[in-house]
């Protein structure tokens, strides 16, 4: 949505380049800093790169898998077990220009799914039971995930929504991301991300591919399309989730009480929907 209003957003001196081009050229600057090359010339090589040298007063780069993979988005115990080094490198890199994250939370019960759904446009030889085996489902928290990304400190401010609440705000979010002066000018959809395919359709995908290998890209994106249109996710939620009932309530129970302490966390914002009466 930020890349279709690119043009009305440089207007305002905000910068959104392509998010591949932009993770390409951290991942660059990075390596350079590991190889002891000068902070200065590193920091300045990337804002050319990821300005194409001209003026802007904000970058915003998009960037879902900043510390992991729509296969790997926890580890044992926690969300994205890398976030302190990503976040660390980042900064180094910056030296000093500030940083500001924003982050979208989703209940861990339809987010682990919706991320193996994905995922398997990627990785189709995984199991959705490999993909959580080792995970301590009920023990994941986004509070955790935050305190790590800003380094227990503190300091590196944080903004936050709830990925069920983004149909109701998305340009509160993109004002948010972007400082754009007037959010109503913004074109775009309140669809949520991530409606393809449903947990059943990728676990059923999967168990189909195991029995029947493709040999060609081709034959992989037909079959996806197949079973992406016979077993389409509702708005972003699977319909049927293949764990417990019971683990899928405890699930959202603790992502309900775990919000109420993100809410209060030092220097995180929480972003919410405007209420009328």
């Amino acid at each position: 949505m930020l890349w279709q209003n690119r043009d009305l957003l440089a207007g305002q001196g905000i910068c959104v380049p392509v998010a591949e081009d932009a993770e390409r050229a951290f991942a660059k600057a990075i390596k350079q800093m590991s190889a002891g090359d000068a902070v200065a010339g590193v920091k300045a090589e990337l804002v050319s790169s990821l300005t194409q040298d001209q003026q802007f007063r904000r970058i915003v780069m998009i960037d879902p898998s900043i510390s992991g993979t729509l296969m790997r988005p926890v580890g044992k115990e926690y969300f994205y077990p890398r976030i302190a080094t990503t976040v660390s490198r980042i900064l180094n890199v910056l030296d000093g220009a500030p940083l500001r994250l924003f982050v979208g939370l989703r209940n861990p019960a339809s987010f682990i799914p919706s991320c193996y759904s994905a995922g398997m446009r990627h990785s189709p030889e995984m199991s959705f039971e490999k993909f959580v085996a080792d995970a301590n489902l009920q023990g994941l928290r986004w509070s955790d995930f935050l305190h790590r990304a800003q380094l227990k400190k503190a300091d590196l401010p944080i903004t936050v929504w709830r990925y069920e609440d983004y149909p109701f705000m998305w340009r509160d979010v993109a004002q948010a991301l972007t400082g754009i002066e007037n959010r109503e000018a913004l074109v775009g959809s309140s669809d949520p991300v991530n409606t393809g395919l449903s947990l059943r359709g990728a676990i059923l995908m999967h168990t189909y591919l195991q029995e029947h290998p493709v040999k060609t890209r081709a034959e992989f994106e037909a079959i996806s399309k197949a079973f992406d249109k016979k077993f389409p996710s509702a708005h972003g939620h699977n319909d049927d989730l293949h764990w417990p009932e019971e683990l899928t309530e405890g699930m959202t129970e603790n992502y309900e009480d775990d919000l109420y302490y993100v809410e209060r966390m030092d220097n995180v914002t929480m972003l919410a929907p405007e209420h009328f009466d």
